[in-house]
């Protein structure tokens, strides 16, 4: 089963956690918010333990993820999936760089 971290607290992130958990294959461990408050209340939904972050580092050196699924802007995708690259996590991301 591979832990799943997002980025991103909008309604195509909740449809993403919910079919990537249906394959049985993720499980949702971290989420990132520029606000833990707005992180907070987006995992609140879910039953299961989630680490919350507001510092983009931290995320990506301290999460406990092995995939990440970027919804943020799209103009900071590229950045987030180089600085997710040299972390050492594999990318999910809609857009191409």
């Amino acid at each position: 089963m591979l832990k799943l971290g997002v980025i991103g607290t909008n309604w195509i992130t909740d449809q993403f956690i919910l079919a990537a958990e249906a394959t049985g294959e993720f499980h949702l461990t971290s989420i990132y918010s520029r606000k833990i408050s707005t992180a907070q209340a987006f995992g609140s939904k879910y039953l299961t333990p989630i680490e919350y972050f507001d510092d983009l580092d931290r995320f990506f050196n301290e999460g406990k993820f092995d995939v990440v699924y970027i919804a943020s802007p799209n103009s900071l995708h590229y950045e987030q999936s180089v600085q997710a690259i040299k972390a050492g996590k594999h990318v999910i991301v809609e857009k191409p760089a």
